[in-house]
C-alpha cells in the first residue's frame, strides 16, 4: 500500500502491522504504520542500528520506540512465533526528562506491553518505592536523567549497578535536552553506559552491543548527536513539517511601530489576543 505525505510529497510504502510476528500485533491499535514508521520500520525493527530521529510532535515517533522495544523482545520468540520471556536479562531504559512524560508512557506500556509479561518499573523522584531485586527483575525501566544519573553513582559505591549488564536498549526522549542546562545529567547517563560498555568483563553480556535511540520534535545538530552515539548514515532520519496530522499554517502581521514597550506591549494584546 502506498500513500502520499500530507503535503503531497514522496510517496511512501506502509508498512502493516501484520508484517510483526503474531505475539506483537496486539501492541497497535491500528492496522498500517503512518509514513514515518513506514520509513523507520527497516531501521527500527528490522536491524540493532543506533538511531537519531527529529520529527514534528504528534508525528508517531512512540511507536518507534515501540518497534524497537519489540525488536529486542524478538530475541524470545520461538522458531514457532511463540514468546517466552526470560524476565530481567535484556533490560530497556526509557529516559525522558520530565516527570510527567515518564508516568504517561508508564501507564501506556504497562497497558501494552504487559500482557507479553514485560515489567515496567518507575524510577523518579516520585517512585521511592524499589529495590535492588525490582530492578533486577524488571525489564523496562523508565525515568529522569537527574534520577537515573543520581541512581547509577550512588550505585557505584555501593555496589548497585549489577543490573548494567543487562542494559540492551536505551531510549532517550527529547534529546535535544542535551543543548538546555539540565543536559549535563543526560550526557552524563550516555556517557557512563557507553564507558561501562567497553569494560573487557561485559563483552559477554547484553550491554556490550547496547543500542541507543534518541529523538526529538526539535534537534538542530542531529548529525553531531548521531555522531556521539554511533549511529550509521541509514539509523538517522530528519523529517519535515510534512509529517505533521495537522497541518500549522504560518501568519506574520504587521502593524505601525511603538514609541515604547508600554505601547508595543498594548498592540501585541490587541493583535493576538
Amino acid at each position: 500500500m502506498a500513500a502520499m505525505g500530507p503535503l503531497g510529497g514522496d510517496s511512501y510504502a506502509l508498512r502493516c502491522v501484520s508484517d510483526l510476528p503474531p505475539p506483537f500485533r496486539p501492541v497497535f491499535g491500528f492496522r498500517y504504520f503512518n509514513s514515518l514508521q513506514s520509513e523507520c520500520f527497516p531501521a527500527c525493527y528490522l536491524s540493532d542500528v543506533n538511531m537519531v530521529v527529529s520529527a514534528p510532535t504528534g508525528s508517531g515517533k512512540t511507536a518507534l520506540f515501540e518497534l524497537c522495544i519489540l525488536r529486542l523482545l524478538s530475541r524470545f520468540l520461538t522458531p514457532d512465533w511463540r514468546f517466552s520471556l526470560v524476565k530481567g536479562t535484556l533490560k530497556t531504559i526509557y529516559i525522558a526528562p520530565m516527570k510527567a512524560l515518564v508516568q504517561e508512557k508508564m501507564r501506556d506500556w504497562t497497558a501494552k506491553l504487559g500482557t507479553l509479561g514485560i515489567n515496567c518499573l518507575e524510577m523518579t523522584g516520585d517512585s521511592e518505592f524499589y529495590n535492588k531485586k525490582a530492578i533486577h527483575d524488571s525489564d523496562l525501566i523508565l525515568t529522569t536523567p537527574e534520577k537515573f544519573d543520581s541512581m547509577s553513582r550512588n550505585g557505584i559505591r555501593d555496589g548497585g549497578l549489577g543490573f548494567f549488564s543487562d542494559i540492551a536498549l536505551v531510549l532517550i526522549d527529547e534529546v535535544h535536552l542535551l543543548n538546555d542546562p539540565r543536559g549535563a545529567s543526560l550526557e552524563a547517563v550516555v556517557s557512563r553506559i557507553k564507558m561501562l560498555s567497553r569494560l573487557g568483563h561485559m563483552r559477554s553480556s547484553p550491554l556490550a552491543n547496547v543500542r541507543f535511540i534518541a529523538v526529538s520534535a526539535t534537534i538542530s545538530n542531529a548529525e553531531d548527536i548521531a555522531e556521539w552515539l554511533l549511529a550509521p548514515p541509514e539509523g538517522l532520519k530528519r523529517f519535515g513539517e510534512e509529517m505533521r496530522p495537522v497541518k500549522l499554517t504560518t501568519k506574520v502581521l504587521g502593524y505601525a511601530a511603538a514609541k515604547n514597550d508600554f505601547l508595543f506591549e498594548r498592540a501585541a494584546k490587541f493583535h493576538f489576543w
